[in-house]
């Protein structure tokens, strides 16, 4: 039993670092996206003003 507790352990811990890298570099890549939307329209907006 405490051998197949061990094993699921390891799946998960194997899992884990992967889905926590995927999640935060996609969602580095659209903040990043959002904020240079945000520059250029604030540049447009202001520019015009």
């Amino acid at each position: 039993m405490l051998g197949n507790f061990n094993k699921n352990v390891k799946k998960i811990i194997k899992f884990f670092p992967e889905s926590i890298l995927n999640l935060t570099s996609k969602s580095a890549v659209y903040f990043g996206l959002a904020v240079y939307w945000c520059v250029i329209i604030a540049g447009t907006v202001f520019n015009i003003i």
